[in-house]
């Protein structure tokens, strides 16, 4: 890397210059930047700075002190630099710099950051470099566990806690008298501290029950630190300086230039909270509050950290609901910002549209919080686009650029989503969320943007039982960080419901409380004190029943699908795998007296073709979509249909599948007003019903919703109770379905049911239990524990845990024998060119010829992304096809 001039100056910056003793009234340029990123640090823990109330309360450090020793600390961060062998990858030499020994650099500078303190840190105490308070003198076995857990924070600033192993000082740091890299150290150690005069608590590091409490913190400090090392590493505000001074005189330029920066990147100051004063102030056109907000508006909060759960049906007002409480709790002091988590892209981006600039209403006019999208795709939302991402040259640097400071700070939010958490606002997936309790590099950087947030999570139900566990820990953990949490559903089990409130009042350290109420729609509020179970009255306009409709045969629903066309409606026929909505639409296309008023909508095409047919379908079935448009109009699609888009079909025909998915499927029934329409019908395919079936009830006839389905238990449960019911009835019968399927006994199901029944639960116990080993032990602090290392790069984890793992694939075509993406000519086109298939279908496609090798490679030298994806060129697959109609097809002709 000293080959590059650029890559050698900034190195050459961080580069520390052993200097002799006899030298300490000049400063090397490493204590430079390790000031620089001490000051970033002191500043975004000024006094009155929530993060630093909080730190203070929690600590029982008043706030001066607090900030004096974690600037000192932080000021150590890169105390690893001062070995010789760091210095040798330089290949530099400078005036007074301590000549290269040969030394081999093959650990990184935060490793032997941790391997100087470790020897060195009790010698430092004896001899009064560290500023140790007088009579403080407690053994150092005393201390060694305490002293790691503190520092761990520091050492760790690269996004993942260090250990030393085996290593020796002496292989790394050179002892050659006046020159030793362990003296130069200790120097800069002693200036700095005579500069800063840290306060050590020595009477807490011995107190286990503080040591706790700090444990909790660490990963918020740890983030507080890596954040302060980015912005203190910004050479267009810290640039190089070669003017050799005393440290003394350097840190006013550096904490000059860190409130330069924090301000340059939305940090100088939190927005101030404004007061909820109805919605009005939010909407000029809407003045009355649903049931459900209004309760929202009048509820009593509690002191301290609180979660909320707020259980309706669909359109009653859920989102608003939430961000009443949101701003309440903002104002009340519980909290700086906000962070919506959504189950899927697609409605992380419809949320962050619908958010619009509502955001700025819970902040005073003068505040400008930050809003930002955090997905893994969110580059190809164009509204994020427009607001944030900007095209720009390389070479632009924010603090010059004539644009507004909000959308400066959001840019520099944005780069990547580990930061975008840090946003005032925030809009993303629950994973964004959950990785924060995973062994990812920077998840400190989550957890802090999320220490002082209140989390809003849609769509609850949703989770499985891999992602219920990390759910639980986050949620736990973000009560002990006084953070608060909201959650919305629409079906949400009891069961459900005891376990998220238990995960909280856990984190709180009380134990949990009983619940009790069956109310449905239900707000309930959980905190320290106590667990309140509110009913809430129902929306007049969205209580209503939809009669079920029984069918048997895919010939059947064709028929009706038909029916409904010549009745000029609109149908949506919903199916539970790519395979069976193909084979539909392709049956419903040949009889259709207008071809082109059919659409297949599922997760199995390009992202070019996806995100073309989903506005198509919200073109066709939206909201605005008029009479004319819709009349006719048919949709064969995936559970894709009801997880994300605000439509609405006259008629819909439904896979059986279990009771939640159905009432969520029915919400997009005559979803909205459009005069007179017939009673709304949910018409589900399902096996004929049995009330002894066989082990092949379900599979006989429906093999596709049996594979996704595995638990057959679950479907037959719900063809129960629909058939006892006879319609889905909102809100009234809420429990009684859910309760229905979710509470029954395994005593009443029938006995061919039980070894499916029997895997499943093993499946959900094995899901649990990964979660369990994949996620962090948050109260074990940010630290390495033994030998053994989470964060181990090659280790496989994420935030879901599907029955098969997915690959991430990228079409290929050829242009004039030249290979090229399957998009060109566009911003994203390697993004646009992908699809996700399962592993198994990934391993259908034919590799790519050879013959076009070295073309790959120069097409993932011009896109990173590239290299961790599977190339396909299906031109030259003679098994598999691509069709921008019907997307992936696995026969050996394609469905056209």
């Amino acid at each position: 890397m000293a080959d590059d001039p650029s890559v050698a100056l900034l190195y050459h910056r961080y580069a520390g210059k052993a200097l002799p003793g006899a030298h300490r009234e000049k400063c090397h340029l490493l204590a430079w930047h390790s000031l620089d990123v001490a000051a970033v640090g002191w500043q975004l823990l000024a006094p009155e700075r929530p993060l630093m109330t909080q730190l203070a309360a929690r600590l029982g450090i008043e706030p001066e002190p607090l900030r004096r020793l974690l600037a000192f600390l932080l000021g150590l961060h890169d105390l690893g630099k001062f070995s010789r062998a760091f210095q040798e990858v330089l290949k530099l030499t400078l005036d007074d710099m301590a000549p290269p020994q040969g030394r081999p650099y093959q650990q990184r500078h935060d490793r032997l950051g941790v391997l100087l303190w470790d020897e060195c840190w009790n010698i430092w105490r004896k001899e009064g470099v560290l500023r140790w308070p007088d009579g403080a003198q407690a053994p150092a076995r005393k201390l060694l566990v305490p002293m790691d857990s503190l520092m761990a924070p520091f050492f760790g600033h690269h996004g993942r806690p260090v250990a030393t192993g085996q290593l020796t000082l002496s292989d790394f740091f050179v002892d050659d008298g006046e020159l030793d890299d362990a003296t130069a150290a200790r120097d800069f150690v002693a200036d700095w501290a005579a500069l800063i005069e840290p306060c050590w608590p020595v009477d807490k590091l011995l107190d286990e029950a503080w040591l706790a409490r700090f444990k909790t913190l660490s990963w918020t400090i740890a983030g507080w630190a890596t954040l302060s090392d980015w912005l203190g590493s910004h050479r267009d505000y810290f640039p190089y300086c070669q003017q050799a001074m005393a440290l003394a005189d350097y840190w006013p330029r550096a904490l000059e230039q860190a409130g330069v920066v924090l301000k340059a990147t939305g940090f100088a100051q939190p927005p101030e909270p404004i007061p909820y004063a109805g919605l009005a102030q939010w909407f000029a056109d809407r003045v009355t509050p649903t049931p459900l907000q209004q309760k929202a508006a009048d509820l009593p909060l509690q002191a301290g950290p609180q979660l909320f759960i707020l259980e309706d049906v669909t359109g009653a007002g859920k989102t608003e609901a939430a961000c009443i409480l949101a701003q309440r709790l903002l104002a009340d002091g519980h909290g700086e910002g906000l962070y919506f988590a959504l189950p899927t892209m697609a409605t992380s981006n419809a949320m962050y549209t619908r958010l619009g600039d509502l955001h700025h209403r819970f902040y005073s006019s003068v505040s400008r919080p930050s809003l930002v999208l955090a997905h893994g795709a969110r580059e190809l939302n164009e509204a994020f686009e427009r607001s944030v991402m900007a095209e720009q040259r390389e070479s632009d640097d924010y603090a010059t650029m004539d644009v507004s400071a909000s959308t400066q700070c959001s840019r520099w939010l944005a780069d990547s989503n580990k930061k975008a958490l840090l946003a005032d606002v925030g809009v993303g997936t629950i994973d964004q969320a959950l990785m924060g309790g995973l062994p990812f590099r920077h998840q400190s950087l989550r957890l802090l943007g999320l220490a002082r947030k209140v989390l809003i999570i849609d769509e609850v139900h949703a989770f499985d039982h891999y992602m219920q566990t990390l759910l639980h820990q986050l949620l736990a953990h973000h009560a002990r960080q006084g953070g608060s949490a909201i959650l919305l559903t629409a079906t949400l089990p009891r069961a459900m419901r005891e376990a998220l409130t238990g995960a909280w009042r856990h984190g709180l350290g009380v134990d949990a409380s009983p619940l009790e109420a069956h109310d449905y729609p239900l707000l309930t509020h959980c905190g320290a004190r106590a667990t309140h179970e509110v009913p809430v009255e129902t929306r007049s306009e969205v209580a209503r029943s939809v009669a079920i409709d029984w069918l048997e045969s895919e010939e059947e629903a064709i028929e009706r699908v038909l029916a409904a066309v010549e009745a000029g409606e609109c149908i949506v026929w919903v199916r539970n795998t790519v395979d069976d909505a193909i084979r539909a639409f392709q049956q419903l296309r040949e009889r259709h007296p207008d071809p082109e008023r059919c659409l297949l909508f599922h997760a199995r095409f390009a992202m070019v073709d996806r995100q073309r047919i989903e506005s198509e379908v919200i073109r066709r079935f939206g909201k605005g979509s008029m009479s004319s448009l819709r009349r006719g109009q048919v949709i064969v699609t995936t559970q894709v249909f009801q997880e994300s888009l605000d439509c609405d079909a006259d008629r819909m025909v439904s896979d059986i599948a279990p009771i939640d998915l159905l009432i969520q499927r029915a919400g997009r029934l005559q979803r909205h007003q459009r005069g007179e329409r017939l009673a709304p019908v949910l018409q589900v395919l399902a096996p004929a019903w049995r009330d002894t079936p066989g082990a092949d009830w379900l599979s006989q006839a429906h093999r596709g919703t049996q594979a996704v389905y595995k638990d057959t238990s679950l479907i037959w449960l719900t063809q129960r109770v629909l058939r006892q019911r006879g319609a889905i009835t909102m809100p009234d019968e809420a429990r009684t379905l859910i309760e229905g399927v979710y509470a029954a006994s395994t005593d009443d199901l029938p006995e061919a049911f039980d070894q499916a029944h029997f895997e499943r639960t093993g499946m959900d116990k094995y899901a649990a239990s990964m979660a369990t080993h994949n996620a962090l032990n948050l109260e074990d602090g940010y630290q390495l524990n033994g030998d053994f290392d989470p964060w181990q790069e090659e280790r496989e984890m994420g935030t879901r845990l599907g029955d098969e793992q997915s690959v991430e694939v990228v079409l290929l075509k050829r242009r004039d024998d030249a290979l090229g993406l399957w998009v060109d000519d566009h911003r994203h086109a390697d993004r646009l060119s992908r699809c996700r298939l399962r592993a198994s279908q990934a391993r259908k496609l034919a590799p790519l010829p050879e013959r076009h090798a070295e073309q790959w490679e120069a097409l993932q030298q011009r896109h990173r992304g590239l290299r961790f994806v599977q190339p396909w060129l299906p031109e030259a697959d003679g098994t598999c096809g691509y069709d921008e109609q019907w997307g992936v097809s696995f026969e050996k002709e394609n469905p056209r």
